[in-house]
């Protein structure tokens, strides 16, 4: 079972997830979200993890660090003018803003990703209302994407979620309660669908296995089998999945 605990050398604070199994050595991983996750064997005693953990501290803080700048690029590269470009269930389009006395929307018209907004809403900060008007549509349209592929998957696996809840999130792609409840980042609607699967796939499975032993991951690869291209895939680009 995973425990969440945070360590500290004084200068730095770090949270990490940590799974205890049969293990015989210390493993401890920085995830594309900036997550630490630490597996450590049965019979290791706090103190001992703790050195360990305080020993690879500036290694887990400059890889956060790392992503976090990753994040931030991404970030800085929108203008939220027309000749943008934006990710959509995997796919780039160009944004075309159109702007009017009309409804706020968003449609696709060939590669455009077109972005209608009431001219009459705008402010004196034109991309913040454009933003605002994509991010809306984004959530929406993850919320509706996601309950579909969860239908589609919980029987699978022969589990049905308690709450899911989608969320705004930065360091994680989703996450599983001991209660049921998950959560799942709306970013993911700018991942191929294969990468959506994945998540969800990974969070459900987490229902019959709370840890990331090798059942879970056999769980996981009976329902995907090349799951382990869409974990490639989320390390390669999951900083590009920001507006």
């Amino acid at each position: 079972m995973e425990k969440s605990q945070s360590i500290s050398d004084g200068i730095n604070r770090v949270s990490y997830t940590l799974t205890r199994s049969r293990r015989k050595t210390v493993g401890i991983r920085v995830t594309e979200n900036g997550e630490v996750k630490v597996s450590a064997p049965l019979n290791i005693s706090d103190k001992q993890l703790k050195d360990i953990m305080l020993k690879k501290m500036s290694w887990i803080v400059k890889k956060q660090e790392e992503l976090k700048k990753l994040y931030k690029e991404s970030c800085i590269d929108k203008k939220f003018v027309d000749g943008d470009t934006f990710l959509y269930l995997g796919k780039e389009y160009t944004l075309k803003i159109v702007k009017g006395v009309l409804p706020e929307r968003v449609t696709f018209e060939g590669s455009h990703i077109v972005v209608a907004i009431d001219e009459r809403k705008i402010s004196s900060n034109e991309a913040e209302c454009v933003r605002s008007v994509l991010k809306k549509f984004y959530v929406n349209k993850f919320i509706e994407i996601s309950k579909e592929r969860i239908d589609f998957f919980a029987p699978q696996i022969g589990v049905c979620p308690r709450k899911v809840t989608v969320r705004d999130q930065k360091t994680r792609w989703g996450s599983c309660s001991i209660k049921g409840n998950i959560s799942l980042n709306w970013r993911l609607i700018m991942a191929p669908m294969e990468v959506v699967d994945y998540v969800i796939v990974h969070e459900l499975c987490h229902m019959k296995e709370m840890n990331h032993s090798k059942n879970y991951w056999n769980l996981v690869k009976s329902i995907i089998p090349d799951f382990d291209l869409s974990r490639k895939w989320l390390k390669a680009n999951g900083h590009r999945l920001a507006i």
